[in-house]
């Protein structure tokens, strides 16, 4: 690996670490903010999650500062986070972000209100190009991931109507491989989702009922298209939901249709199908708690299809005070995606169980085991993941 791409990572981690205590503790204006931190490390079996299948230790650390205050009737809240993951059997595999987010509130008379948020993030990661009997082949890439979006909420007729537009700009940088001499090269190419949602919530039934319409556009550039074979896409989605409480249970369900368009979209592909959204809380008793979320939608980024995916998920997780100070979480999540260029299907499954015991202070420590499964439709590219790992966390 080049020293001085090590030496760069390193000052960028270093500035924004000292970046953050030092506007924590020098800056009045931030007297009631709060940094959060988080310190661990464990081992997995598959540190790509690949079918390499290659196992590894690892070292993690997290440190964010966030917080909010007042300007000129204007809430402002912020949050500045920089995490790292050190792999030391494949240090190209080491992970490194910065980050900074700052969200504005404001009320405009009595029945309007604005919002307006905007974040960014330099990361850098690794990855595996070529798995061979002795020989491995690796790449590190930074990206730029920024973020923004406004809204628009009004109360009127007994209810609120809401008019939400964001953007959401992935920028890949070109790879550098682990074979030192060659030029970097890029691998993936950028996207921009834009997205508009609008819609409106009033009380019913002793609960709310709403109305959604929402249209979201995925752009790629033009060269990226056929290089990277990434294709541009939209898709219109019209719901209707409907949340109360009864008693000891909290029940969210929405449900409507989404239609994707694209030029590139198959003849024989249905264009149009089922939005889900539903969501169960239920306190079993005052140390027994249930949570459960069934979702089906049509995704336009962060897929490997070169299109859209039809991803239908399921979860449920568990948490039990086992004493007053130790608590245990299980979780489990099912992802099924519907591929629309090709006929493509994956299947992941995702088992967690979580032992954290809390501190004085209110720091914790939790020792965490993790399951995961994949399956596609190719079942060569079927691999499974087994991982352990211990994390100190708490906030000052």
């Amino acid at each position: 690996m080049n020293r001085h791409g090590a030496r760069n990572r390193m000052r960028i981690f270093h500035g924004t670490l000292a970046t953050i205590l030092l506007l924590a503790s020098s800056n009045p204006s931030l007297a009631d903010s709060t940094i959060d931190y988080t310190l661990g490390g464990g081992r997995t079996s598959n540190i790509f999650k690949d079918t390499t299948r290659l196992p590894a230790s690892f070292a993690e650390a997290v440190l964010s500062l966030r917080g909010s205050f007042d300007l000129e009737e204007t809430d402002v809240a912020y949050a500045v986070t920089t995490r790292a993951r050190q792999v030391p059997r494949y240090r190209f595999a080491d992970e490194r972000a910065a980050g900074i987010e700052i969200g504005l509130a404001r009320d405009i008379g009595e029945a309007v209100k604005f919002t307006l948020r905007g974040s960014i993030e330099h990361r850098q990661t690794g990855d595996v190009l070529l798995a061979l009997p002795g020989l491995l082949i690796g790449y590190r890439q930074a990206d730029i991931l920024a973020n923004t979006s406004t809204g628009l909420t009004i109360e009127h007729a007994g209810g609120k109507s809401h008019l939400t537009a964001s953007l959401a700009r992935f920028g890949p940088g070109k790879a550098r491989l682990t074979i030192p001499g060659l030029p970097r090269v890029q691998l993936e190419g950028g996207n921009t989702l834009y997205e508009v949602t609008a819609g409106h919530i009033r009380p019913l039934f002793g609960g709310e009922v709403g109305a959604t319409m929402q249209f979201r556009t995925n752009r790629i550039p033009g060269d990226p298209q056929d290089n990277f074979e990434r294709y541009p896409a939209r898709t219109l989605r019209g719901s209707i939901a409907f949340g109360r409480v009864f008693g000891a249970v909290t029940l969210l369900a929405e449900a409507g249709l989404v239609r994707i368009e694209s030029p590139d979209l198959g003849a024989s592909v249905d264009p149009t199908r089922p939005f889900l959204k539903a969501e169960l809380a239920w306190a079993i008793t005052d140390t027994v708690a249930l949570k459960g979320k069934l979702s089906r939608d049509i995704a336009l980024a962060d897929i490997d299809d070169p299109l859209g995916e039809d991803v239908r998920t399921l979860s449920l997780a568990l948490e039990t005070a086992l004493t007053e100070k130790l608590k245990l979480s299980l979780a489990f999540e099912q992802a099924y995606s519907d591929w629309l260029t090709y006929d493509y299907r994956t299947r992941t499954n995702a088992t967690t169980a979580t032992l954290t015991y809390t501190l004085e202070k209110g720091a914790s420590v939790a020792l965490e085991y993790s399951h995961l499964v994949r399956k596609e439709t190719d079942e060569t590219a079927d691999f499974k993941v087994n991982g352990l790992a211990a994390r100190f966390q708490g906030s000052f």
